[in-house]
């Protein structure tokens, strides 16, 4: 990550930068040494765990590894996942296309109005979203129910445990991580360009497949990547909407654990999933290095793109921003000028996939209420017993406790933790930090269902499974990389001059970090936190691991409830977790405008 002030004259705001004046020790090796311990003893010695018992602990052996290249199954479901994975990031890349060019063509309110539409779903509950899906598809499901009353059918179609189904819902996760770094790669292109273009006589079809389609490369190739990336790793949505011909790779390595105990085997998939994303991780870099000027600029995109806690950041940023800074007015010196639609059709499609995107949480809200015993969209008739339902039962009342303390414990420690690291980060100088950084983020890039089969090995001999300990140390190792990032590019914008202004006053770097910097990355911090208490809130694949009977978490009940029973009280849960997600959205947004508005009025004064 590029940081602006790493210079040599400050380590951290406030250094003295007077004459004669002798700066203390560095803080750096102070405040990145309890993310760095987190990340050595519950991220990277487990993983070595893994990596040992795939090699044999006793003995070297390399037969694991001969054993599952040479299963038949293993590798035909294994190329069914890059497959999946494929198609997937190409559906999102025909659909995410046309919405990123809808928002660059927007401005002011409807350009943040398409901006909260799309961050929305990412901050909603996975686990919540393709529930919904299996509600929209099951046999009295909406799509069944509108066949049949349209007289176009006349039995339910099987639309659920299908390819299809888990396309359905894949591309309905996957979406935002595609639209959101076309935009951005998108919003930096002189669109003046285009108006070369249609000055030297070419049409504006040929304007934008030759002259702007190639610029927005960077996007395509960051966006296509990142969506395989992450489908390659999936495991929520293809194990609870696909059938059995529907097997992934990452499903397959959950049976081994879960379901036969085979860790040798399970290990060595996971060394070989791990070792892909690796690979996949690098092309990923060295992709954008070769599209995008300059390194320190493909770095800082390649930080910002990898992690969900940079789109929230850069996207809710702009959403509470009512000023013009929220479109750049200026761009290479002269007026930006927005390209006039040119596809209609494309309007068309952005916006019946973004709404296609907010119907499926939506419709949880009638179902919520529906009197039936089983799942039935719409409703007969309508009644408030499953959420009677809900608070009356110990077994959903107690792992929703669980869940907010484990949460609230991992926001105050991960954001605490994580701003310490970024502001070393920014405002360090120091040999190999790009290293460090990436060590520091490779939780988030790493697919979640190695680190919970790692983290599974170690706490089982550690006692850690089943108790709140474990779920805390777990959910902090997804949730200080989110605050690293949004901290860390919350302090890239602000001024190292004010930092050095009040250490030239006498003030130490502490009392400098207090008054000064942290006024102003105050709301980055707010949304830092808010993103370190959903990783844990709604994290489900770890808790499916290092749960046990007693300390069972909300999403891992709600695992349980959709694959185990057929109750409607799951969809008053998905419902109430909806309304929880919105209510912290706007929490959040009020309180970082606020802090804007305390943090725009105190730069003002400690400049005069």
């Amino acid at each position: 990550m590029q940081a602006s002030g790493t210079s040599s004259n400050g380590a951290l705001a406030g250094s003295p930068a007077t004459a004669g004046a002798k700066p203390g020790p560095s803080p750096v090796p102070l405040l990145l040494a309890p993310a760095l311990i987190l990340l050595l003893g519950v991220f990277i010695v487990p993983l070595l765990g893994v990596l040992f018992e795939s090699v044999g602990r006793a003995e070297f052996t390399v037969g694991h590894y001969i054993e599952v290249f040479d299963n038949e199954v293993l590798m035909r479901v294994l190329v069914r996942t890059i497959v999946l994975s494929l198609v997937v990031t190409a559906i999102c890349l025909l659909l995410g296309y046309p919405i990123a060019w809808v928002m660059l063509l927007s401005s002011g309110w409807m350009q943040r109005f398409i901006a909260l539409l799309i961050v929305l779903p990412l901050w909603t509950s996975l686990l919540v979203r393709t529930y919904a899906w299996m509600v929209i598809l099951g046999r009295k499901g909406l799509v069944n129910e509108t066949l049949i009353t349209l007289g176009a059918i006349d039995a339910p179609l099987t639309l659920l445990y299908t390819r299809f189904s888990v396309y359905i819902g894949m591309v309905h996760i996957m979406l935002p991580f595609m639209v959101l770094p076309l935009f951005a790669v998108m919003r930096r292109i002189d669109t003046s360009l285009l108006s070369g273009a249609w000055s030297l006589g070419a049409n504006r079809p040929m304007a934008f497949f030759f002259v702007f389609l190639p610029l927005s490369m960077p996007g395509i190739l960051a966006g296509s990547l990142l969506v395989f990336i992450l489908s390659i790793g999936f495991f929520v949505t293809p194990a609870l909407l696909g059938g059995l011909g529907d097997t992934t790779f990452v499903m397959l390595i959950e049976r081994q654990v879960n379901r036969l105990g085979n860790w040798p085997l399970a290990a060595a998939m996971s060394v070989i999933l791990l070792v892909a994303t690796l690979v996949l991780v690098i092309v990923y870099n060295r992709v954008l290095s070769s599209r995008v000027d300059g390194s320190a600029l493909s770095t800082a995109v390649w930080v910002r793109l990898m992690s969900l806690a940079a789109f929230g950041s850069f996207l809710v940023e702009r959403i509470v921003d009512t000023l013009a800074s929220a479109v750049p007015r200026t761009l290479r010196g002269g007026p930006r000028q927005r390209p006039p639609s040119t596809f209609p059709f494309a309007a068309i499609v952005a916006w019946a996939t973004i709404l296609l995107m907010i119907f499926p949480i939506a419709i949880l809200y009638p179902l919520s209420f529906s009197d039936a015993p089983y799942l039935q969209f719409p409703p007969a008739e309508y009644s408030t017993r499953w959420y009677e339902n809900y608070f009356a039962r110990r077994d959903w009342v107690r792992p929703t406790i669980i869940s907010f303390e484990v949460g609230f414990i991992v926001m105050i420690f991960g954001t605490v933790i994580g701003t310490a690291a970024a502001v070393a980060l920014a405002r360090g100088s120091f040999a190999g930090k790009k290293l460090v950084l990436g060590l520091l983020l490779s939780p988030i890039i790493v697919p979640t269902i190695i680190s919970a089969v790692a983290l599974y090995y170690v706490f089982a001999t550690l006692g850690l499974v089943g108790t709140r300990t474990g779920l805390v140390l777990a959910h902090l190792i997804l949730a200080v990389p989110f605050v690293i990032v949004v901290v860390a590019s919350a302090l890239e914008r602000v001024d190292p001059a004010l930092e050095q202004a009040a250490g030239t006053l006498g003030a130490t770097r502490f009392t400098t970090f207090r008054k000064v910097t942290l006024p102003l990355i105050r709301p980055a911090v707010i949304t830092a936190a808010l993103f370190a208490f959903l990783a844990s809130f709604d994290e489900v694949v770890i808790a499916i691991f290092l749960s046990g009977v007693r300390i069972k978490t909300l999403p891992k009940r709600m695992w349980d409830g959709i694959r185990e029973e057929i109750d409607p009280t799951t969809a008053a849960v998905a419902a109430l977790l909806v309304t929880l997600t919105v209510v912290l959205i706007i929490l959040a947004e009020v309180l970082r405008a606020r802090a804007s508005r305390r943090g725009a009025a105190g730069h003002d004064q400690f400049v005069k």
